[in-house]
C-alpha cells in the first residue's frame, strides 16, 4: 500500500472522530495554558509568569455550541479533497460508451463515476474515491498520471495532518514566549494525548507531567 493510500484510509477511518469531537466541549488548546506558568516557575525554568498565558476563566464566556476549530478543519479538509478529486476526474474519467442508448445510460450513471454537478460528495466519499484511484480499482478510468499521483499524495498528507492536529493525535512542539532563567529557549512538547514535557535548550532543565490544576 502506498503512502497516499494509507493516508486516505486513515482519513476515512478517522473522520467519525471529527464528528464526535465537533460537539465535545472539553477540547484542549495547544499549547496548554491553565497551570503551565506555575509548573514552569516551580521547576525553576522561569522567574516570572508566562506572558499571555490564560485559560479563559472568569471572562463570562459560554461554551460554543460546537468546536469551531474542528468545524474549520472539517471544512478545509472537505474542500481539499473535493478540489483534488475534481482535478483528477477531469483527466482520468472516461466518457460514457455510446454503443447503444442502454449501454450509454448505464455507463453514464455508473456509481463509481465522480460527479461535478448536483449535491457535492461528503469528505469521506471523496477520500474513498481518491483511494480507489491510487489503488487502481476498476471503473471507467484511465491510469493515473504521475502528476496526479503526486497531487493525491500531497493532498492526503496535508488533510490527514490537519485531522491529526485537530484531534491531538500527533505530537507537536512549540517555543514559549518567556525564556528560561538561564536565557535558553523553553519548548513544550505534546499535543498527542500523552503527558507533555517542557525542556530548556540552554541548561537542559526538564519537566514532564500533567499541566493542569
Amino acid at each position: 500500500m502506498t503512502a497516499a493510500a494509507r493516508d486516505l484510509h486513515s482519513i476515512i477511518t478517522t473522520w467519525p472522530q471529527l464528528d464526535d469531537a465537533l460537539t465535545t466541549q472539553s477540547g484542549d488548546t495547544w499549547p496548554p495554558a491553565g497551570r503551565m506558568a506555575t509548573h514552569i516557575r516551580e521547576r525553576h525554568l522561569d522567574d516570572t509568569p508566562l506572558r499571555g498565558a490564560r485559560d479563559g476563566s472568569g471572562t463570562g464566556e459560554s461554551p460554543a455550541p460546537c468546536r469551531i476549530d474542528i468545524l474549520d478543519t472539517m471544512a478545509t479538509v472537505h474542500e481539499l479533497l473535493l478540489d483534488t478529486a475534481d482535478a483528477v476526474a477531469e483527466v482520468v474519467q472516461l466518457a460514457p460508451r455510446a454503443r447503444d442508448p442502454l449501454t450509454e445510460m448505464r455507463d453514464r450513471h455508473d456509481p463509481r463515476r465522480w460527479k461535478w454537478t448536483g449535491r457535492r460528495p461528503e469528505a469521506r466519499y471523496a477520500a474513498l474515491w481518491l483511494y480507489g484511484r491510487v489503488t487502481s480499482s476498476p471503473g471507467p478510468f484511465r491510469p493515473l498520471l504521475e502528476r496526479h499521483q503526486l497531487l493525491i499524495a500531497d493532498t492526503a498528507r496535508d488533510a490527514l495532518g490537519r485531522i491529526e492536529r485537530a484531534l491531538q493525535l500527533s505530537r507537536m512542539s512549540q517555543a514559549l514566549d518567556t525564556p528560561c532563567a538561564c536565557g535558553g529557549v523553553v519548548r513544550i512538547h505534546g499535543g498527542d494525548g500523552a503527558l507533555p514535557h517542557i525542556i530548556c535548550s540552554g541548561c537542559g532543565r526538564y519537566y514532564s507531567g500533567q499541566l493542569v490544576a
